[in-house]
């Protein structure tokens, strides 16, 4: 005891709890004499320190987050267990009137729980993820301290334990139920989505080329009034491409402009501040920032719609906007959100748009606290700009390779990550990343445009840091402990890498006002493992795909899982019984549909497909699969093609095609090569409608504006 009070840990945290904590514990130490609270990642400590330090049951959840540090467990795995336990406990401390954690019984306190005898609000997935989180953390840091500590020490840190519990999850019919809830659930967001995969992604270039004309804009009026010296504000506007066919009006304003032009709305010492430009309002210190007017239709008599992100400003629902209205606002706000299916899993408040990253979606801080004496809507350009930046990227990858967000946030600009192979005279491109439950890299390809998008992140990055390479920062996403060493991240800003908060603010910006709604009519949020499903159900329900091979191609070990992701959705399940009763009496036998397994499948594949091979050129496009062909060489509609709007007149020419097979077999007789022929036209005319979607957002890609200046009113 006494060698330790004489070395400490270095952390800041351990003088903030000291004498709050135990000192004893707060200085547990791994088998390499390391203090492990100094090995905590900060989030942790930061909810320990803000919610727990006035609860019987602090000691507890800090031996907790100790011990699973030691055992390797990632950061949000940690911070799940403990933010769940510690509700749960307040809950139920207060419910029984439990004053004191020694007269805490959990087969009689936690029992009454889980019947529903208390806290009778509770979900079966509260009670599921309580019983799960308590059990698993009970047993692991009674077994550390076993084996890990000698026997004299023992005694001191089990007072430390959390109490046994000798229930299991399988004695209690909730823990089926909630499964089978949040599968069921899932696979009804999944029929939202899936049918518009490639519309997800069309609108997502769209909206990013929308936000590029606004931030082009924004940055050439800079360059015009500190070139001319003009002073601020100034309004200028600019029309938008014929799709849209509005223009745009704006006001230019810096922070000591808008003071003095607000003076009503400051005190005299900001006023003073702002025309002498000192303290926040000096040139060091200053910033440009838009304020948006109005939009005007330019044709039509429609209502002009402005920008798509304009309601979010209007609803202060960017960033913690708790922290930004009163009280009495946040039903209103809240409600806004649930409309959007915008809801929190765990109950709490959601923060849909707080990317919790400096730099990226969040406006700065004057914007944040002013923006309500403004006319009109004040936009933060820049972290707008990379929010759609790093949205689009990740949609990108997400809607055509199935990846999860770890491995999307893998991606580094190194030759180890990112490959460039030359085939057929064509340039093929993939990056390598540790795919969940791996030790080892693994492939996964990428499209020329996906790679055209890391470019045009590249650009935004070394512009940031105002450098030629892009620096390296180290991992923080989950599995952080198999990434010790910093690289350079493609998903970085302002010196950190993203993590999973920043990823999912930012797509669900970019894709704001798209609705995609469940069949009970509840709108569903786009997240990032959600675009895994839809991946995964299109693959194998529509396209036909075995399961062997979309394991593959999804990088998971156990079919099982494959096979839950993949399983057909409800609007997928009507329409095969609604074609089977129309094909039923022409050639389908009853008695001869069988389900047959996996391996069964792959052994009778492999009999007569060929591999294919990746990146050979194919009907409409490019083949970007290494395994075994998945579509028995039917190239139409395979999700392991990239189509290429330079193989438009392939896809016509089929189209031309089926419409002589269809009248041909008509006149034979032949009802099911007359279907087989429609089927054809249909995948062809369904990967035009994309190459259609890809030519146009190309095209608004180069659509230059061209701003004009209006006096300022």
């Amino acid at each position: 005891m006494d060698e330790i009070t004489q070395s400490r840990p270095k952390t800041e945290w351990y003088d903030k709890m000291l004498g709050q904590m135990d000192t004893r514990l707060m200085c547990l130490q791994n088998n390499k004499s390391e203090f492990l609270i100094d090995k905590l990642d900060e989030r942790l400590l930061k909810y320990l320190y803000n919610n727990c330090l006035t609860f019987d049951w602090k000691n507890q959840l800090l031996l907790i987050a100790l011990i699973g540090e030691v055992r390797n467990n990632d950061t949000q795995t940690i911070f799940t267990i403990i933010s769940i336990l510690h509700p749960r406990l307040k809950d139920i401390f207060r419910e029984c009137n439990i004053t004191s954690f020694s007269d805490f019984e959990p087969n009689v306190h936690v029992d009454k729980y889980l019947k529903g005898d208390i806290c009778i609000n509770s979900s079966n997935s509260m009670k599921k993820d309580l019983l799960s989180k308590y059990n698993s953390s009970e047993y692991y840091t009674k077994k550390w301290i076993s084996e890990n500590l000698p026997s004299g020490e023992q005694q001191y840190y089990n007072k430390f334990l959390l109490p046994p519990f000798s229930y299991y999850s399988r004695e209690f019919s909730f823990t089926k139920l909630a499964i089978e809830q949040a599968q069921n659930t899932r696979k009804d967001e999944t029929d939202a989505i899936v049918p518009h995969l490639s519309t997800i992604r069309a609108e997502a270039n769209l909206r990013w080329n929308q936000m590029k004309r606004l931030r082009d804009a924004f940055h050439q009026q800079i360059r015009v009034i500190e070139t001319d010296s003009i002073s601020l504000p100034i309004e200028f506007s600019y029309a938008e491409p014929k799709r849209i066919g509005e223009v745009f009006y704006f006001r230019l304003w810096d922070k000591p402009s808008f003071v003095l032009n607000h003076q009503k709305d400051f005190s005299d010492i900001i006023i003073k501040q702002a025309t002498q430009k000192k303290s926040t309002y000096s040139d060091e210190n200053n910033a440009y920032f838009l304020e948006f007017i109005r939009a005007e239709s330019i044709e039509s008599d429609s209502a002009p719609e402005g920008l798509w992100f304009n309601e979010l400003i209007e609803q202060n629902v960017l960033g913690k906007w708790v922290q930004n209205r009163p009280i009495e606002e946040h039903e209103k706000i809240f409600n806004f959100l649930s409309l959007w299916g915008y809801e929190s899993d765990n109950g709490q408040k959601p923060y849909t748009f707080h990317s919790r990253h400096k730099g990226i979606l969040t406006p700065s801080t004057f914007i944040t606290l002013h923006k309500d004496k403004a006319e009109g809507l004040l936009i933060d350009v820049e972290p707008f700009y990379v929010a759609c930046t790093f949205g689009l990227l990740a949609i990108d990858i997400l809607t055509t390779t199935g990846a999860r967000r770890n491995e999307l946030l893998q991606i580094s600009n190194t030759k180890e990550c990112i490959e460039v192979k030359k085939k057929n005279n064509k340039l093929h491109y993939s990056y390598k990343a540790i795919p969940k439950g791996r030790d080892s890299l693994e492939e996964f390809y990428l499209s020329k445009q996906t790679m055209e998008h890391i470019q045009t992140v590249s650009r935004m990055l070394k512009a940031h840091y105002d450098a030629d390479k892009i620096p390296s920062v180290l991992y923080r996403e989950g599995r952080r402990h198999v990434f010790p060493t910093p690289l350079p991240y493609y998903f970085q800003y302002a010196g950190k890498a993203l993590q999973g908060n920043a990823l999912h603010s930012s797509i669900r910006f970019l894709l704001h006002g798209l609705l995609f709604e469940r069949q009970n009519g509840k709108a569903v949020t786009v997240k990032a493992h959600l675009l895994r499903h839809a991946f995964a159900t299109e693959a194998v329900q529509r396209q036909k795909m075995p399961i062997d091979i979309v394991a593959k191609m999804l990088h998971q070990k156990d079919l099982n899982v494959t096979g839950y992701y993949s399983a057909p959705t409800p609007t997928q399940i009507a329409e095969s019984v609604s074609e089977l009763h129309d094909v039923i009496s022409s050639y389908v036998d009853i008695d001869d549909v069988y389900i047959r397994s996996p391996q069964e499948l792959q052994k009778e594949f492999d009999a007569y497909a060929e591999k294919v091979g990746v990146f050979n050129k194919v009907l409409g496009g490019t083949c970007v699969t290494d395994y075994i062909c998945p579509t028995k060489m039917q190239c139409l509609g395979c999700k392991a093609k990239i189509p290429e709007p330079d193989q438009e007149d392939e896809l016509l020419e089929v189209i031309q095609l089926s419409k002589d097979m269809e009248r041909r077999f008509k006149q034979m007789g032949l009802e099911v090569e007359v279907r087989k022929a429609k089927e054809m036209a249909k995948q062809a005319k369904i990967e035009l409608k994309e190459i259609d979607l890809i030519k146009q957002y190309r095209e608004e890609r180069s659509y230059e504006p061209i701003t004009k200046r209006n006096p300022f009113r």
